[in-house]
């Protein structure tokens, strides 16, 4: 029985847990009064004060190696809450998209074809996979920065950050900033997780809904009736009209799923396209010039930031592409249907689904840009150019840090 059994909407169900955890959605099972105290507390705590801290050290860094340090965990970990708070924003789309997906599932389990399922299991594995991926980077990430503090010479913190105390003479001060940097690395790791996932999670979901649909029409009308027996003739296009209707609702219901992904990711891709941007260049400015050569485990940070950004544009720029591709093969399918043989009620509904199913499904970031495997490239491509014109008009490095530092002051002043 449980292999007949199908949830696409377990395919984010870790991202869920997160959202449950963190104070974002309420669990059926927990008193409201509980859940607004732990929400309280770990959002005041962890998702503002954290990034308060790592902002206030911006105004007392005096060198740039430590302001690209400061700036690449900032940049990040601010864009990351922002994305946090559009979770927020978004939690009734989000109880709307499961309850779309259960009346797909139960369409997708009244058909119940072997190779529907089995492309629809494949997208919840696919789909829960980019949670584990980025829960490992996440992962590696932490424990780095903690292998940094035990093998520094000095006393250090996990990422520089203001507190307001001398916690380099005070055992007990620098003790429970530790733990609190800790503790509030760890939460904003696992927001991170769910906050860079759950876009490719719902896009990949999305796409196997579109497949299975595109199996289905592409089944209509066939086999062919036998054309010299009348009743046959009139159960066979009875039978084709019908199953046409029903694919039409289901086209339906996935327009409408793809319009609240659409409204839930916009602000969430076009804050991670603009963070990979300019944490690219950070991390790029910090990597080629002012990074020493000899603090091997800051340059391997550098990377893994880098490295990670670039994954989550990477990521959400492939699935959302895949759909595209996934909504022109569905347009094929109507065409590929066998509509020749039905009459003319059956012709005029599918002419009606073809004029829609001409324009390919997009997600669009802030509402403007595609987003596409071509825009991925773009966003490289931009934060590339960007470091190549800053080198190109200062060829001395010793003039690049001090300028890119002097306009970092300039900046922080003026705020």
């Amino acid at each position: 029985a449980s292999e007949l059994q199908l949830d696409t909407h377990s395919a984010v169900s870790y991202h869920w847990r997160v959202w449950q955890l963190m104070g974002l959605i309420q669990p059926p099972d927990m008193p409201r009064c509980e859940f607004l105290l732990r929400s309280l507390l770990i959002n005041v705590l962890v998702t503002l004060l954290f990034p308060l801290t790592l902002l206030a050290k911006l105004f007392y860094t005096y060198s740039l190696r430590e302001l690209c340090e400061n700036l690449t965990i900032t940049i990040t970990d601010i864009v990351a809450n922002l994305k946090f708070a559009n979770v927020f924003v978004v939690r009734r789309q989000l109880h709307e998209i499961k309850q779309l997906l259960a009346t797909l599932d139960r369409r997708a389990q009244a058909v119940n074809d072997p190779q529907e399922l089995a492309v629809l299991r494949q997208a919840v594995r696919t789909a829960s996979l980019s949670f584990r991926t980025f829960g490992g980077i996440f992962v590696f990430g932490t424990a780095l920065s903690c292998f940094r503090v035990a093998i520094a010479k000095q006393r250090q913190l996990l990422y520089p950050a203001w507190f307001g105390i001398d916690w380099q003479r005070s055992d007990v001060a620098y003790v429970l900033i530790y733990v609190y940097q800790l503790f509030g690395l760890i939460v904003q790791a696992i927001q991170d997780c769910a906050n860079d996932s759950y876009p490719p999670a719902y896009l990949c979901i999305l796409t196997g809904h579109m497949r299975a649909l595109e199996l289905r029409v592409r089944r209509i009308g066939y086999p062919a009736p036998v054309r010299h027996i009348r009743c046959d003739l009139d159960a066979y296009q009875a039978a084709a009209y019908h199953e046409l209707t029903a694919c039409i609702v289901d086209y339906v219901n996935i327009l409408r799923l793809h319009a609240i992904i659409q409204e839930i990711l916009s602000i969430a891709c076009l804050a991670q396209f603009m963070c990979s941007a300019a944490v690219q260049c950070t991390v790029a400015m910090h990597f080629l010039y002012v990074a020493d050569s000899q603090d091997l485990s800051a340059m391997v940070l550098s990377l893994v930031f880098f490295a990670a950004v670039t994954l989550e544009v990477f990521i959400i720029c492939y699935f959302g592409d895949r759909m595209r591709s996934q909504s022109e093969a569905l347009l094929n399918a109507f065409y590929a249907c066998n509509w020749m043989d039905q009459h003319a009620r059956f012709k005029r509904n599918l002419i009606i689904t073809l004029v829609r199913t001409q324009r390919p499904s997009y997600i669009f970031a802030g509402g403007y840009i595609a987003v596409t495997l071509e825009t991925f490239v773009q966003v490289v491509a931009s934060a590339f150019s960007s470091n190549c014109k800053c080198n190109s008009s200062l060829p001395n490095p010793t003039q690049v840090n001090r300028l890119t530092y002097s306009a970092f002051t300039l900046l922080l002043r003026a705020k």
